[in-house]
């Protein structure tokens, strides 16, 4: 069959039409496989942001510790006011001590470490909670001794079975027995507020100062020979207390810490029960503490 010109032209330019045609449709093809075949770009992880020192404080606040330490300790000399049925007298300037228990290693174990016998030395308890970065509030415990010495002249004045008292008298065991030695126990609410410092390497110190009110509920053991009556040994709210203190946080770990603390206060006890019949003692002093404690936080 012999093709016309218009007829030769027309198939030419279709020819040429399907051929770009089928050009551009494998073009798009390939680029969408290609595509496909690409591996998709992996999301940016976030930026580490460091923690300022706000946040920091925010994590630390509101939370609770506990701790239990171990104190000595030092009382002024005391005006001591015995009365009674029988009795009525004022002894003066008398001295006091703390009372030590043995702290040689096998007395560490048997007492100091030892939850039967972990009331015998003088210790300290205390429950806080961390309100802020910076300030917390706490229910403290301070189980402190006082012991009068023994063999001490003081003065006297007053009567004893109506016989007047005057001049000097010596305390000795015979006469008199009068101690706070289970103890000379100090309850109170304190407020704290508290400084980090960089003495060992990042947040891991703080300084505080602490101010406190409170009850005392001493267990006196008394025993009044002057007046025939046997020692009295009983737990008894006798007064109240008053104290401030200051003193040195490091943490060990994020939960575990230690606490040193100087205290001082004032002990006023005006209702001290001396024997099983009632009688009665008052008198009031100022003490120095050192404790050491060791505490968690949860």
């Amino acid at each position: 069959m012999t093709l016309t010109f218009p007829a030769l032209l027309r198939n030419t330019l279709l020819c040429a039409a399907g051929s770009v045609a089928a050009v551009a449709s494998y073009g798009q093809t390939s680029s969408v496989v290609l595509a496909q075949s690409q591996p998709a770009a992996a999301t940016p992880a976030p930026a580490t942001v460091d923690k300022t020192a706000a946040q920091i404080d925010a994590e630390n606040s509101r939370r609770w510790s506990i701790y239990w330490g171990w104190n000595r300790s030092t009382y002024s000399n005391s005006t001591i006011h015995f009365k009674g049925s029988d009795h009525d007298f004022t002894l003066h300037d008398v001295k006091a001590t703390d009372l030590q228990t043995n702290s040689g290693l096998s007395d560490i174990f048997k007492y100091y470490l030892n939850p039967a016998e972990i009331t015998i030395p003088q210790t300290n308890l205390r429950v806080a909670y961390q309100l802020d970065g910076d300030t917390a509030i706490a229910l403290n415990l301070d189980h402190m001794k006082y012991v009068v010495a023994q063999d001490q002249s003081v003065a006297i004045d007053g009567q004893i079975k109506g016989v007047t008292q005057s001049g000097q008298q010596v305390i000795a065991d015979n006469w008199l027995n009068f101690e706070h030695t289970d103890g000379l126990n100090i309850v109170t609410i304190e407020y704290e507020k508290q400084k980090k410092v960089d003495w060992f390497g990042g947040d891991r110190a703080k300084v505080f100062a602490l101010v406190g009110l409170g009850i005392v509920i001493p267990k006196t053991n008394a025993t009044m020979h002057m007046v025939n009556q046997t020692r009295n040994d009983e737990f008894h709210l006798a007064g109240w207390s008053v104290g401030a203190g200051v003193g040195l946080d490091v943490d060990l770990t994020k939960t575990i810490f230690v606490r040193s603390a100087y205290k001082m206060g004032y002990v006023d006890l005006p209702d001290v029960l001396t024997s099983a019949r009632g009688d009665k003692a008052s008198h009031h002093f100022t003490y120095n503490e050192l404790l050491v404690a060791v505490g968690y936080r949860f």
